[in-house]
């Protein structure tokens, strides 16, 4: 599994909303931006059911929200940025989010689903990543950023075991 076919620079972004349903659905909308054949409202709907059933605020300043959706032939993730932070996510450690990754996968895309929260978690553990996500400038930064760091290889290594 290559990162650099499901990370989607036009989709990342420093967020301007600061509050979690908000960056919620700046993020699903820039997906719906770039990814035209999409239904957002649906995409909202479902991500929003997900963070009912219990936060995706991990801890550490990170929320991963994460749907398997029928409108999505091929995984993609998108990332926001909120150096400020987001206080009302509902993580895990209580503290504000800082970082959201969003993957969505097909409905059938289960183990997809699972490689890649374990390669963005990877990822985002690798030392120095947070700090420099939280001071990139835009999306192609962000993207940069995760696409060359990991744990002793590439974005493009081989996640398939």
């Amino acid at each position: 599994m290559d990162l650099n076919n499901i990370l989607d620079r036009e989709c990342s972004c420093v967020l301007k909303e600061k509050t979690k349903t908000e960056a919620i659905i700046e993020l699903a909308d820039r997906l719906g931006e770039y990814k035209r054949k999409i239904d957002t409202e649906l995409l909202k709907k479902e991500l929003f059911y997900r963070e009912q059933l219990m936060s995706t605020g991990i801890g550490l300043g990170i929320a991963i929200p994460h749907v398997r959706f029928a409108g999505i032939s091929k995984p993609v993730i998108l990332v926001g940025v909120q150096p400020a932070g987001i206080s009302d996510y509902e993580s895990m450690d209580g503290e504000a989010v800082k970082i959201v990754v969003m993957i969505i996968v097909g409905k059938d895309q289960h183990k997809e689903h699972i490689r890649l929260l374990s390669m963005i978690v990877g990822r985002l553990k690798a030392p120095g990543v947070k700090d420099a996500l939280l001071k990139a400038a835009d999306g192609d930064e962000i993207c940069s950023l995760l696409l060359t760091t990991g744990n002793g290889g590439s974005a493009g290594e081989n996640a398939d075991g």
